[in-house]
């Protein structure tokens, strides 16, 4: 029976369930979502999730993605979001100056820009930055969640592992530093070609400033709707060798960065689709 094992992106902790329980529920979902686009339902492979969202929470268990989590982010979240606007092509002197432009400022200017809904950004900024911050730049939590995926992978022994957003970072990292192996790697709406807030903090030497397909992956396949606004730059081989596949998929004007519109397209279905038997 194929393995595959798929890991989630931000926003998924679950206050109300333990990790197993909130793991095996958010599975379900994401199975439900790939079976959408395969001929051959994944109910013939053994589908399990990596949730680690409960050791992104250094205080305890608290309500995330609130708009007015806007006002309140850490000053390191709020300048990520600040280098996320820029890569946009938001302009910060419009504002207060660099440092003092309000995140909710640079969220909006975003929507501005890229005619989509603006609460719909800002709901993506209150997520997005938090958790990604909470991984990055805290040691002993990126470690904690690096050890999660590593016992899952070598526990399971899986041909394919799905990385959603962060997800993506968090699988890049640990296939280098434990050296594990998997048949594919298949990323979606992956942020790992991020500069200044996501490349270069990657836990791989890059050789001639570029990245490279994890040693232990067969193949490495990267999924990105052309206007999710965390997969950026795009492609990701301008930042990344040994990229199997890249594709460069819609998932729907509105939902341009949820995983279940990923794992419904198409894209990632020819691509899972190739392991299940």
């Amino acid at each position: 029976m194929t393995a595959i094992l798929t890991i989630h992106g931000v926003n998924q902790f679950d206050p109300d369930r333990a990790p197993a329980e909130a793991a095996a529920r958010l599975g379900a979902v994401w199975t439900t979502a790939l079976n959408h686009g395969l001929t051959v339902p994944v109910e013939g492979a053994d589908v399990r999730m990596v949730y680690y969202a409960d050791l992104l929470q250094p205080t305890g268990p608290v309500s995330q993605g609130a708009e007015g989590d806007l006002d309140h982010m850490s000053p390191e979240a709020a300048e990520a979001a600040r280098h996320w606007a820029e890569l946009h092509g938001v302009d910060l002197d419009q504002a207060q100056g660099r440092v003092l432009t309000p995140v909710r400022w640079v969220a909006d200017a975003v929507a501005r820009r890229k005619g989509l809904d603006r609460d719909a950004v800002r709901g993506l900024v209150a997520r997005f930055f938090p958790d990604l911050v909470a991984y990055l730049h805290s040691p002993a939590t990126r470690d904690a969640v690096q050890t999660r995926l590593a016992e899952a992978i070598e526990r399971e022994s899986p041909s394919v592992l799905i990385a959603h957003s962060l997800g993506s970072v968090v699988a890049y990292d640990t296939l280098w530093r434990h050296g594990l192996k998997v048949d594919a790697l298949i990323s979606i709406g992956s942020p790992l070609a991020m500069p200044d807030i996501v490349f270069p903090h990657l836990q791989h030497t890059c050789t001639a400033g570029k990245g490279s397909r994890p040693q232990g992956a067969g193949a490495w396949v990267n999924i990105a709707d052309p206007g999710d606004l965390v997969a950026i730059p795009q492609p990701l081989t301008e930042r990344f060798d040994k990229v199997t596949t890249n594709i460069r998929t819609g998932i729907g004007a509105f939902s341009f960065h949820k995983a279940a519109n990923y794992l419904r397209n198409k894209a990632t279905a020819d691509a899972v689709a190739r392991y299940v038997s």
